[in-house]
């Protein structure tokens, strides 16, 4: 059918009432249009009433009793704001327990907790993938379209089981991309908000402060990104001996954080993982590198030509070369989340700028079975967080069936019979 452009935008709406998901991946192809990031938008909602919550381990479970708690106890909205930066509760993190008192007093439903998740980590997800489409240059190639697609797998929808840490990067991505690349200052207040969603983003936007007080250094920058890379160990009593500065609130989360035993419990749960989830952020790694030396080596020129680039390059360094630094403790390994974003979108966009450029070809080809892995991985770990419903449901049909099978499960049990 051939629609005017009102009647397209509204026989999307409707049909996401019947179909979420073939309409959003339909509304792709019209990613150019306002409305599209929108669905995107309404998936990522729809995703978060059908999320299947773990029976144990990952902060979900946590948000879920929590919720549980604020929804069978009076508690008033004073009484939980005076907990936050309390040595009591030792809550740092303010947004989530906010958000969650906030949806107990309207519901007890587990279901619109994460919905309301998925509405707000959804958002800012839309918003970024849009930004990174609106700054593509040229026609979406095969290799250009897995490039994006890895940005998007980076932090998933389904990383609302981790809605803080990761809702927390989402945010802080949607504040310092365009501030970065189109000089929006005035989007540094989302950066900084993301604080608020976890204290811990203190760190990115220290590394934000630092590009701003810098700018452009590229060859300062490489040089850290390289140096970085071959530092092997930190010493944590050191480093948390010189962070006895900060307020006594943070020390806590601090000592935890940068205990030994802590670290080595992080190695075990490393080491127990699948040979494939590890492999496959080695693979991440090894593209980010091939890149930034190809781009520095024999591109630089090319690079500072665009102004926008260049500027995106060298913060994707240095917040990549302080990731390197910050892995070295067992929970700083999360910043290569945003680090890989940022890398990930320098290398599109300059795809995206400089499409006929000589050598592109060889190294995508060396790069492509790398992140057709990669991204295979990725959604293999998101599939223990939906089922069936996320391909064939709709709102209607999730409002009257429940769906607690993972669909990994189902993968593994037809592959056992």
């Amino acid at each position: 059918m051939i629609l005017s452009r009102n009647n397209q935008k509204t026989f999307y709406y409707l049909g996401f009432l019947i179909w979420p998901f073939g309409i959003t991946i339909a509304a792709l192809k019209y990613r150019h249009n306002s409305w599209s990031k929108n669905i995107f938008w309404l998936f990522c909602i729809f995703f978060g009433y059908i999320f299947i919550l773990p029976e144990e381990g990952p902060d979900s479970v946590r948000y879920a009793q929590r919720f549980l708690e604020y929804s069978n106890f009076d508690l008033s909205l004073a009484e939980l704001w005076n907990s936050f930066y309390s040595s009591s509760t030792n809550y740092l993190d303010i947004l989530e327990p906010l958000i969650t008192f906030l949806v107990s007093r309207v519901w007890n439903n587990l279901s619109f907790l994460f919905l309301v998740y998925g509405l707000i980590f959804g958002y800012f997800f839309s918003r970024n993938l849009w930004f990174i489409f609106n700054k593509i240059e040229s026609n979406i190639t095969i290799a250009l379209s897995l490039y994006i697609l890895s940005i998007a797998l980076f932090n998933p929808i389904w990383n609302i089981n981790g809605f803080r840490m990761y809702t927390a990067a989402q945010i802080f991505v949607y504040g310092t991309l365009p501030l970065i690349t189109d000089g929006n200052i005035k989007r540094i207040w989302w950066s900084a908000i993301s604080v608020f969603m976890h204290f811990s983003f203190i760190f990115p936007f220290l590394v934000l402060l630092l590009f701003l007080l810098l700018k452009n250094k590229l060859n300062l920058y490489f040089t850290f990104f390289i140096i970085s890379s071959f530092i092997k160990e930190l010493d944590l009593e050191w480093l948390s001996n010189s962070l006895l500065f900060l307020p006594e609130i943070f020390q806590p989360r601090i000592t935890s954080y940068l205990n030994p035993m802590y670290a080595e419990s992080m190695r075990f749960m490393h080491q127990s993982l699948n040979w494939y989830i590890p492999f496959s952020d080695v693979c991440i790694k090894w593209i980010i590198y091939g890149y930034v030396i190809f781009m520095y080596l024999f591109h630089k020129k090319t690079i500072i030509n665009h102004s926008f680039l260049e500027r995106l390059f060298c913060f994707s360094l240095l917040l990549y070369g302080m990731s390197n630094i910050a892995g070295l403790i067992p929970a700083g390994v999360r910043f290569m989340t945003i680090s890989n974003i940022f890398m990930f979108t320098t290398i599109a966009l300059f795809l995206s700028s400089n499409p006929d450029i000589k050598g592109l070809t060889f190294l995508n080809r060396l790069s492509l079975p790398a992140l057709v892995f990669y991204c295979i991985v990725a959604i293999r770990v998101g599939m223990d967080y939906f089922g069936g419903l996320f391909f064939y449901g709709n709102p209607l049909a999730a409002s009257i069936l429940t769906d607690h099978y993972p669909l990994i499960n189902y993968i593994k049990g037809f592959f056992l019979k």
